[in-house]
């Protein structure tokens, strides 16, 4: 029986991935349709497909996880074929299910490997028929809470608590000793429930010093299977990964022969089509050992960090998924797949690294990446675009920037280069962190884990209120307004001005003098900069400080409904969000909120945990949780006490600093 060619192709996605795939069919002059959300009405890939249809809602449930809706649109618009990215409906066997039942091609494995692989406890007990060491620990079908907890003591704390289904760090929790394993349990299964429709949950021994190794493979469906060697994925945080390279630094030619035939091994064992990947778990307390790295779980889509591994073996992975859809066999045998150079990818978050990496929601003002001319050993894939608003529906990720070299060091220094040079305003990213991770000691050695962020977060921190950086931002204030507003006000005598502005939700008070037309003193607190060789060209500064030379870009936002003045700082090692205070108008009154209440840290849906008015509860409780950006995040009791008054209700959309409810002693 012939195989179906795809002849017009929906993409179930959004972002990055969405437009990648679109540009890739478009080689292959397949037609395509983009779905898109209330939200995302103006996004890059609604502009880049063929087709652009919109699915009213704004939740993920309503409409890039609709699957009703979505092979309704395929019957109607006469589409034949879904790929669904990453993430989403990517591993949902059940969709998988209906868009075979529907007689449309799926971009990816069947729904029996699909469900087979997302069940992590099912694929475990797979992967071990087939001789591939799994991690200790338990993945049976019993998910009693009390059960679970007498388990988690005989495999022993710390312990990771994860769902069963799903990905990308979701449904993800680590119990470091007995006492936090129920609380652990209940987010877990919560967070599971709302992103795979599936609460249970298994057990694994958290393995403290570790790496994550993964195999990238490839199957068709006549039985070939190969390898495309090797990623490191261990620079992570909140179990999600923010830096990934190929190969991997520390594997030895033994052990990445071990691994890459491994899982040849386990991929054909289940007759695998289409890309997916086998991720390991590596115990580094001694150095590495191919005795002790055990299989995870295994990823039946295309990953986010497949762009490393297209780098250093070039090939075109989206490409090659189409063409297997298509009835191809792969294109190279394992002897062609050559490994040769080094790659980096950096994925560029909205996120407030200050308070524990909470997704950001907000206007990206301005927005500027590099040129290639400049760069031509990196390349950014990205969906967004200046002028796109980051919702709380959606990922948070804005880009992921890709650099290539010969060598480990040389792909260090041209991401680094191309991310001094990268322009985001208006929304807080975590741009600052990716660049002193680049460039930090540790990770230039390869000497990194799996715990690496977490354990050395003071070091990535960002400190915009660093008095120097304040009396930066205070010398493009005066300069970018002050100084037009009253250009000759310094000509009579030097005399201190006053200004406010807020960095980090701080407020600063400078006191600025113009000595003359070059020459700036800027006081913070008791400091004084004085900046020398001043010269201002549009939207840049260049200036000495102690000999020093400054060169620093920055933009000037004007809030078109309050008139405030917003700035974002680029220099060299870090960019900054700048708000212009007026002096002469009254502070917001900010006592409106108390120590007793409980705010909204960002936009997102409220889901009650068990409380009510007048119930008591204790210092770490749980109180609310709020799910945002395909998260959910625990909203605790800062102290013993009783819940005075709740201001929402369950289910309801609520914005950012909005009162929750209350507390009394």
């Amino acid at each position: 029986m012939p195989i179906p060619k795809i002849k017009k192709l929906l993409i179930a996605n959004r972002g990055e991935i969405a437009c990648k795939i679109i540009r890739c069919a478009r080689k292959m002059k397949i037609p395509t349709v983009a779905i898109y959300s209330d939200e995302d009405i103006n996004c890059l890939h609604t502009k880049l497909a063929d087709e652009a249809i919109n699915i009213p809602g704004s939740l993920v449930s309503e409409t890039y996880m609709n699957s009703d809706v979505i092979i309704k649109i395929c019957k109607k618009y006469k589409i034949n074929a879904i790929h669904p990215g990453y993430g989403l409906l990517s591993e949902n066997a059940d969709f998988v299910k209906m868009v075979e039942n529907n007689n449309l091609i799926f971009i990816g494995p069947s729904s029996k490997i699909v469900r087979n692989m997302g069940e992590k406890d099912k694929a475990k007990l797979i992967m071990e028929k087939a001789g591939v060491p799994v991690v200790p620990g338990y993945h049976g079908k019993i998910q009693d809470k009390n059960f679970l907890e007498q388990t988690a003591k005989k495999v022993g704390y710390p312990i990771l608590i994860k769902a069963r289904a799903g990905g990308g760090g979701r449904g993800m929790r680590v119990a470091e000793t007995s006492t936090k394993f129920l609380s652990a349990l209940e987010e877990a299964t919560s967070e599971a429930k709302t992103n795979f429709k599936d609460k249970n949950c298994l057990l694994e021994k958290y393995i403290s010093k570790a790496r994550h190794i993964e195999i990238q493979i490839f199957g068709d469906k006549y039985g070939n299977v190969i390898h495309l060697f090797d990623r490191d994925c261990s620079l992570q945080r909140r179990q999600q990964k923010i830096i990934e390279e190929a190969p991997c630094p520390e594997l030895n030619n033994d052990i990445r022969t071990f691994l890459g035939d491994l899982s040849v091994k386990a991929a054909r064992s289940i007759k695998y089509e289409g890309a997916g990947t086998i991720e390991f778990i590596a115990d580094i307390e001694n150095g590495i050992d191919k005795n002790k790295i055990y299989f995870m779980e295994m990823n039946t889509r295309i990953q986010v960090e497949h762009s490393v591994t297209e780098a250093v073996t070039s090939t075109d992975l989206i490409t090659w998924q189409l063409e297997i859809a298509n009835g191809n066999k792969i294109s190279k045998s394992q002897k062609d797949i050559i490994l040769k150079g080094w790659s980096i990818e950096a994925r560029l978050y909205a996120e407030n690294v200050n308070n524990n990496f909470l997704p950001q929601s907000g206007l990206i003002h301005h927005l500027n990446f590099p040129k290639m001319l400049k760069h031509p050993n990196c390349i950014v894939e990205t969906g967004t675009q200046e002028g796109d608003y980051i919702t709380p529906f959606y990922d948070p990720m804005i880009a992921k920037i890709i650099s290539f070299g010969k060598d480990r060091n040389e792909a260090i220094k041209y991401l680094e280069n191309f991310l001094i040079d990268v322009e985001i305003g208006g929304i807080r990213t975590n741009l600052n962190l990716l660049k002193k991770l680049i460039t930090n000691k540790n990770f230039i050695k390869g000497n990194i884990d799996t715990k690496f962020v977490e354990n050395n977060i003071k070091d990535f921190i960002d400190n915009e209120t660093d008095p120097y950086y304040v009396a930066l931002a205070g010398l493009v204030v005066f300069n970018e307004t002050i100084s037009r507003q009253q250009s000759n006000w310094y000509m009579w005598k030097p005399s201190e001005y006053p200004q406010d502005i807020t960095i980090q939700d701080r407020i600063q008070q400078l006191k600025i003098c113009q000595r003359n037309m070059n020459e700036y003193e800027i006081k913070v607190n008791n400091l004084k900069y004085l900046f020398t060789s001043v010269k201002i060209h549009k939207s840049s500064l260049k200036a000495k400080l102690n000999s020093q030379n400054l060169d620093i870009n920055y933009k000037l936002i004007i809030d078109k409904h309050t008139n405030n003045k917003f700035f974002t700082i680029f220099a060299k090692d870090i960019t900054y969000e700048v708000i212009v205070l007026d002096s002469l108008r009254p502070r917001e009154n900010n006592e409106e909120f108390s120590e007793d209440d409980i705010i909204a840290p960002m936009h997102g849906l409220i889901k009650f945990n068990k409380i009510r008015e007048n119930s008591k509860v204790k210092k770490g409780d749980v109180l609310l949780n709020l799910e945002a950006m395909k998260m959910e995040y625990s909203l605790n009791s800062p102290r013993d006490g009783v819940i005075n008054k709740i201001y929402v209700k369950n289910g309801q959309q609520v914005t950012e600093k909005m009162k929750l409810l209350s507390l009394k002693k």
